[in-house]
This record gives structure tokens, C-alpha cells and sequence, in this order.
């Protein structure tokens, strides 16, 4: 299956209510960008089987404007990939959601940095991690069975 980790695309600056940051204009370009990206790789007849998105502002107005380029089968907002959620938890429960789904083929996270980069070392079969710019994108090859996956493709915005 392809597990999809995405950082939100650019947001404003610091607020006191950082879960209430926005998409600036640049930010939802990068996210509709990226949805086009993604159409073009997996197939315009491939949808995303299950969506996981941060309850912060910025995330969830990056999976709307991915979503209008990109089909999503199903969506939750999800308080495990939140910044400063538990990667280890988080996995736990991507696993449980492919266990009941197991006809999934595509599943995407929308999240923050630090959190995609610890998530990618999580699910990654040898610990690699990157750094994520906004709006990128890293597809992984993930095998349920054994609960890990390699990089199968990168897509960072222009």
C-alpha cells in the first residue's frame, strides 16, 4: 500500500493560537499544487482510501484544497498527528486502520514538522528520515505485514 505523509502548506507567522495559524494564498497554491502532482502520479483513477488530518487550521485548509484536485474515499481528523503528536502511536493506529481496511491501497497523512519527519523514521524500514518543506510530499511503499516501507517517491513544491 502507499502510506502518504504531507506537511500543510506554508502558513502565516507565529500567533499566540498557533492551532488557529492559516494557509496564507502561497500556502494554498503549494497544497492545490500538490494535489495536481499527486493525481499525475498515482493515476486519476486512484483515490485516497483513508485521510488522516491535524485538527490544526493549516492542515485541515491544506487537505481541502488537495482534496479538490485529489479523490478521498474517507477522511478523519486525527489528534495522533498533531506537532507534537507520538509517532509510535500514531503508527499504532495507522496499522489498526489498515487491519479494518484492508482493501486500502492509498493512505495519506496531512501533518506538521516535527511530526512527518519522526513519522517517516518511524514507518521507514531503515529509520530515514527527512526534512519536510511545506507542501511536500513523501510516498511510501509500506508493507502492513511486516509495519514498515521504503521512499518510493518525493515531492516537494516549486
Amino acid at each position: 500500500m502507499k502510506l502518504i505523509i504531507m506537511r500543510h502548506g506554508e502558513a502565516e507567522t507565529f500567533r499566540v493560537q498557533d492551532k488557529r495559524r492559516n494557509l496564507t494564498g502561497h500556502g494554498e497554491k503549494q497544497a492545490v499544487d500538490a494535489g495536481r502532482w499527486l493525481v499525475g502520479y498515482l493515476g486519476a483513477n486512484t483515490p485516497i482510501d483513508i485521510a488522516l488530518i491535524s485538527s490544526y487550521a493549516r492542515a485541515q485548509q491544506t487537505f481541502q484544497q488537495l482534496s479538490s484536485e485529489v479523490k478521498v474515499i474517507s477522511s478523519q481528523v486525527c489528534e495522533d498527528v498533531i506537532p507534537e503528536g507520538d509517532p509510535k502511536v500514531a503508527h499504532d493506529f495507522v496499522k489498526a486502520l489498515i487491519e479494518d481496511s484492508p482493501s486500502s491501497n492509498v493512505m495519506l497523512i496531512v501533518s506538521h514538522m516535527p511530526f512527518v519527519s519522526y513519522f517517516l523514521e518511524e514507518v521507514h524500514k531503515d529509520k530515514q528520515t527527512m526534512l519536510f518543506d511545506t507542501s511536500s510530499l513523501v510516498i511510501v511503499e509500506y508493507d502492513a505485514e511486516r509495519g514498515d516501507g521504503v521512499i518510493e517517491n518525493i515531492y516537494h513544491p516549486e
